[in-house]
């Protein structure tokens, strides 16, 4: 029988947490990955322990999939419908940038039942986007292209009566690619903080990632009808997707550096999502696991698929992360340690604390997937998760705090700050702006920026270096009110820290501005978070990425298998030979 694992006692604090110098920077942020706590597992996780129900109320399509699609869930007392309207666009008209104007797949969630009326109404507000106003039932509006790639690939084959080529696919598998899922009162839409307690949709962005799904939903509907009008018109035979395939198509997405100002500007979910991964992280880690004991076991499995879905993603281009590669040889080490110390040992040891402290040595990824591994034995995290989640009202300032309090929070939460040097010129190369046509976030460098304009307020690091030296000089008996009659210029840096000091990963522990600062650190943190994959940067700025390849699709939600919430590093279905090969002697 497995010995027991030994009970360490719940932290109450942060002191079996890493600390904020380590998952805070951009180097650590490299190699995050999706978990078992990402908003993608967690939505699908609720909607099978609920018995959501996901009805196709109508898909109609012409034989280029031009049209309308409605689906219909039925949760937890609750109706919410999806639609979406479908054209073909030529190809000059793709972007994957949130400033085009036409898509191919427009779409809004909302809620309650579709009638008629309603649906004229979002057919002349949802394909325009952001122009139009879908109404305040309408909790999503979001957009999606064919893939150049794979759309017509996928449709071609399956009008042949044939499964697509895991080569050809290679090792981004998807048909539509999203640019954008608007929420939460922007243009018009539903707020969340209007829904009441206990609603299936409350958690952050779980409306979003329903919207999602069910968008990933659709582009397999819709690939479906095009090979199958295909097929009738060549007189071939159709087939339709196999169910391994059919799980393993994601969702494409393209991301921009709209996230990173998000991101700054939320403290609050920053810390939220840290903790997310380092609390239970840190539970696993804490425990002694004898070498029989079943847990290990699962870790060896999901090494060892994380393993083949590295080797899958070999031709993926990852740069300036780490190539899948050298991760899945680093992988490798650590699977022989584990399984050296199952054959060999004889007593309960925190072996999983020492392949952490192992990985973290090897790389950022090779950690940070290991990571992934050791959280999915927290299932008994799941509810804890979601608490997390729900985001309190951000602290309002506090004017009477003398000056010493102040300078005490700044010594303790932002000692950071002190290795950014800025007079040098490099470490404020850049600044953060909107642009004017489209409000679409973007840097630029600071040597050419014209007078005039707004900058966005990405500069922590500056600001709280500039309110630590005017600070220092100041009465330490006087009140912050005091101070900023004094210093009014440093009014927002005092919020910041005040705001900031019950948390414990509020801030990106970087300097936006700087020449060396890569936006695609924080964004990869963020996607992961979402429950991204297939991390492909495609600059210095925004990256392509896949969502929710290897889950269920909405038909498997009532059914008991052994994967429904066994998707972390999904591989490709097996190679099978066409029927035209099958039918040689």
């Amino acid at each position: 029988m497995p010995v027991q694992e030994e009970t360490v006692e719940e932290e109450t604090g942060h002191e079996c947490l890493r600390p904020p110098h380590q998952v805070l920077t951009g180097t650590d942020m490299n190699g995050a990955w999706a978990t078992r706590h990402s908003f993608a597992r967690t939505m699908l996780r609720r909607a099978r322990s609920q018995a959501w129900h996901v009805e196709k109320t109508r898909l109609d399509f012409d034989a280029q999939g031009c049209g309308t699609a409605v689906y219909t869930v039925y949760a937890e007392g609750r109706i919410f419908s999806f639609i979406a309207f479908s054209r073909t666009l030529d190809e000059s008209q793709r972007t994957d940038r949130v400033i085009a104007d036409a898509w191919d797949v427009t779409a809004a969630l909302l809620e309650g039942r579709l009638t008629s009326e309603r649906e004229e109404q979002l057919r002349q507000n949802v394909p325009v986007q952001e122009k139009g106003r879908p109404g305040a039932d309408a909790m999503v509006l979001t957009r999606a292209n064919r893939s150049l790639r794979f759309f017509d690939y996928v449709g071609d084959c399956l009008a042949r009566g044939q499964q697509p080529d895991v080569h050809s696919m290679g090792p981004s598998p998807y048909v539509l690619r999203s640019t954008a899922f608007y929420s939460n009162g922007k243009f018009g839409l539903k707020e969340f903080a209007d829904f009441p307690a206990g609603h299936p949709l409350g958690v952050p962005y779980r409306a979003q990632m329903l919207a999602a799904w069910l968008l990933r939903e659709l582009s397999i509907d819709l690939v479906e009808h095009v090979a199958r009008a295909k097929a009738d018109a060549a007189g071939t035979q159709f087939v339709p997707l196999d169910p391994q395939w059919g799980k393993y198509l994601g969702l494409g997405n393209a991301t921009g550096l709209g996230m990173v100002p998000f991101v700054v500007n939320h403290p609050e979910y920053l810390d939220a999502w840290c903790r997310l991964r380092e609390i239970p992280l840190s539970r696993a880690l804490m425990q002694s696991y004898s070498p029989d004991h079943p847990d290990l076991e699962r870790i060896v499995v999901l090494l060892t698929r994380a393993c083949g879905y590295l080797e899958e993603k070999r031709e993926l281009k990852t740069a300036p992360f780490l190539d899948p590669p050298a991760i899945r040889s680093q992988l490798g080490g650590l699977l022989a340690q584990l399984r050296a110390f199952i054959n060999t040992s004889t007593s309960a040891e925190p072996i999983l604390a020492h392949l952490h402290e192992k990985a973290a040595r090897l790389s950022a990824e090779a950690r940070g997937i290991l990571a992934s591994i050791v959280i999915e034995l927290r299932s008994d995290f799941d509810d804890e998760a979601e608490v997390l989640l729900t985001i309190g009202e951000t602290a309002v300032p506090d004017a009477g705090m003398r000056c010493a309090e102040l300078r005490r929070l700044l010594a303790a939460n932002y000692g950071w700050v002190r290795t950014h040097d800025f007079g040098d010129p490099s470490a404020t190369g850049f600044f953060w702006f909107s642009a004017t046509a489209n409000e679409e976030p973007r840097r630029g460098r600071r040597a050419g920026r014209l007078p005039g304009g707004v900058e966005h307020c990405t500069d922590i690091a500056q600001r709280i270096a500039r309110l630590n030296a005017d600070l220092a000089r100041y009465s330490e008996a006087s009140s912050v009110a005091e101070f900023l009659r004094m210093f009014p210029e440093h009014r927002f840096a005092v919020h910041r820290v005040q705001q900031t000091q019950g948390l414990r990963y509020p801030e990106i522990h970087d300097n936006l501005l700087a020449e060396d600062f890569l936006p695609l650190s924080v964004q990869r943190f963020q996607l992961a978070v979402y429950g991204m994959n297939n991390f492909s940067p495609q600059s210095t700025d925004w990256l392509r990425v896949t969502l929710f390849s290897g889950a269920p699709r909405t038909a498997d939600l009532g059914r008991e298998t052994s994967d429904a919430d066994d998707w972390l590093f999904p591989l490709a279905p097996p190679s099978k030979p066409s029927l035209e090969k099958e039918s040689r002697p």
